[in-house]
């Protein structure tokens, strides 16, 4: 009985081990989980730049590997709060346009290119670093014209040169009829990245 009474008395009186450890743990692999879940969940909405796009062709678009399509320049206009960057059909048939936006003071380069899988992006016509306003497309990519810096002209997303993380700003734009339309206010409070 005494002996029982030792044992007893041995357990509350002996350091207890400390479940610290595996808390740490499961806290880190926990954390792990929700950060990887959210990166994946971010990516899969950042990397396109095609979630952007109101308007598309309804046809795949591969540009020549061997032939630079320059900016074809347009005249864009202002109606009713919005900047009527170009229409569509004009898109459809110069693949790649150059225009500016210039109204209360502000003048913002802007243009609209066929990407691959055959949706109308509409970005500013700006390289900040360099301060580039004009591009070419050259198999499926978009390069600066100043600096020479490549992405893919599907993501944006830098391939090589000096100004990887500043492609041409993509902008959310409507369709309205054959116009490509961006709010006044967005181009009003547009300011470059660096």
């Amino acid at each position: 009985m005494e002996n029982n009474r030792g044992n007893k008395n041995q357990k509350f009186t002996q350091p207890r081990k400390s479940n610290a450890l595996f808390y740490c743990i499961a806290g880190l692999v926990t954390i792990m989980i929700m950060i990887g879940s959210y990166l994946l969940v971010t990516d899969g909405n950042s990397s396109s730049s095609s979630v952007k796009a109101s308007a598309e062709t309804g046809e795949k678009m591969n540009y020549s590997q061997n032939d630079k399509l320059q900016q074809t320049k347009v005249e864009s206009k202002v109606e009713n709060g919005k900047a009527i960057v170009t229409t569509l059909g004009t898109v459809k048939e110069k693949k790649f346009i150059w225009t500016e936006y210039k109204a209360n003071g502000k003048r913002v380069p802007l243009t609209a290119f066929i990407q691959p899988d055959g949706k109308i992006m509409v970005a500013v016509s700006f390289c900040e670093p360099c301060k580039g306003e004009t591009f070419h497309i050259t198999g499926n990519r978009i390069v600066c014209n100043v600096c020479g810096t490549v992405w893919d002209l599907q993501t944006l997303k830098g391939i090589s040169g000096g100004c990887l993380t500043y492609p041409p700003e993509a902008l959310t734009y409507s369709l309205n009829g054959d116009n490509l339309e961006v709010p006044q206010s967005v181009l009003d409070a547009w300011v470059p990245r660096v």
